[in-house]
């Protein structure tokens, strides 16, 4: 009798912790299920935004004189500039080929130049990192568009005339100069925003336009990358924005979008780069990046602050921002996608970040439709104006491409990194 009373009991231990097993297993389940809808949903918010950006811009799309654009009330249509060039790579990659075909086409002389007979505003600035970026979108044309003669000559112009002739910093890895006869620029001539602006259009080039990507150029991005990873690194891994042409001073100012446009240009670049001793080197580099910024990402919101460093609140307005924000979402759940980081809290972070950006800053009315708040607009590295620059309370805006365009990039991301996730990890 007491062998079966014990028998019994233990399979009544037994039943209870197999049960207690499957609560755990079916709550989880359960919280995977409903954070997958809720990213989802605010994908489809995300993807409703952009369909609003390119419908009511289609109506001036034709228009070469001063009008603005809906994504930015500085804009002018038909400028060629790294705003418009974001915002037609994120367009792209949410469906809307017909218009920034469009747009193209009607920016781009046959012979790849930049057209400025009905616009005189329209133009390269030759020695600006900023106006290589436009030419990014034109390597989705080269196959099946009716112009992709012009759209290759534009890209050659490109390589060639900006590319080939931007001044470089040999005391900072060979890192291109930011802008030339720029006031702005002169005391920091390097700036973090130019790896985005620069090096993936490089490894893109060779890759779309001869289907390789040559060992010197391979060894020079490394050769960079490697130089800021060793030089301009914080204390807690983070990145300065700015670097003097000694390479040893930098500004002193740790900022979020900075660190957004280093990172997806390192994700951008490593999606392509061959696979190696010198690719796995990198690849640590971007993960220490991430870990990093998970140590600084707020924990209610997912959101990162508009600077970093230093967080003196005595020196201006300081809020949860929205650019940096996306673009880290960006580049976390990219880099996830494409196995240069494999442990899923990156995932997780690049997902919480644009949840976080959707939900508390990406706003609906039923008469003016989708608004995206909180966007800096500039920081500009002058010299002694560094603090002002930064922390100006005015520079917070709405609808600006820096913001709108890395979240419609990261919203199209949402639904594979989702995949990824729950149906490895439940299936």
């Amino acid at each position: 009798m007491n062998k079966k009373k014990i028998i019994f009991g233990f399979l009544l231990i037994l039943i209870f912790l197999f049960s207690l097993f499957w609560i755990i297993v079916l709550k989880c389940k359960l919280s995977g299920i409903k954070y997958a809808i809720r990213s989802i949903s605010n994908q489809i918010k995300v993807y409703m935004y952009s369909d609003e950006l390119v419908n009511s811009s289609e109506r001036v799309l034709d228009t070469f004189d001063q009008v603005n654009l809906s994504w930015d009330k500085g804009e002018i249509v038909h400028n060629w500039n790294y705003c418009n060039g974001i915002m037609m790579l994120a367009f792209l990659k949410t469906g809307h080929k017909r218009f920034v075909e469009r747009f193209y086409n009607d920016n781009i002389y046959d012979d790849g130049t930049v057209n400025n007979r009905k616009n005189r505003h329209n133009f390269y600035v030759r020695g600006a990192l900023d106006d290589i970026l436009p030419a990014r979108t034109l390597f989705y044309f080269l196959d099946d568009s009716p112009h992709a003669g012009k759209f290759r000559a534009n890209i050659q112009w490109i390589y060639h005339n900006e590319l080939s002739q931007q001044p470089v910093l040999e005391n900072l890895g060979g890192n291109f100069v930011h802008k030339i006869n720029n006031r702005a620029w002169v005391k920091y001539p390097f700036g973090l925003d130019g790896i985005y602006m620069s090096l993936p259009f490089w490894i893109e080039y060779e890759h779309y336009l001869y289907g390789t990507t040559t060992k010197k150029t391979t060894d020079e991005i490394f050769k960079r990358l490697d130089w800021l990873y060793k030089n301009l690194r914080t204390n807690n891994g983070l990145y300065y924005h700015g670097c003097q042409s000694d390479g040893k001073s930098n500004n002193g100012y740790v900022w979020t979008r900075g660190l957004g446009w280093f990172a997806m240009g390192q994700v951008d670049v490593l999606k392509l780069y061959p696979e190696g001793e010198k690719k796995e080197i990198l690849k640590q580099h971007l993960k220490e990046l991430f870990d990093s910024m998970i140590a600084e990402q707020d924990k209610e919101t997912g959101l990162w602050y508009n600077m970093l460093y230093p967080k003196d609140k005595n020196l201006g307005c300081n809020k949860l921002e929205t650019s940096g924000s996306s673009m880290m979402a960006y580049a976390m759940m990219s880099a996830y996608l494409n196995d240069l980081v494999t442990d899923k809290k990156y995932a997780f972070a690049g997902l919480k970040a644009f949840n976080g950006v959707v939900e508390n800053n990406l706003h609906n009315s039923f008469l003016h439709g989708h608004q995206l708040d909180n966007i800096y607009k500039v920081a500009i590295i002058y010299d002694g104006e560094d603090a002002k620059r930064y922390y100006d309370c005015s520079l917070y805006v709405t609808d600006d491409p820096k913001g709108s365009a890395p979240l419609i990039l990261a919203s199209t991301l949402v639904g594979k990194t989702i995949v990824k996730l729950y149906l490895k990890e439940y299936r």
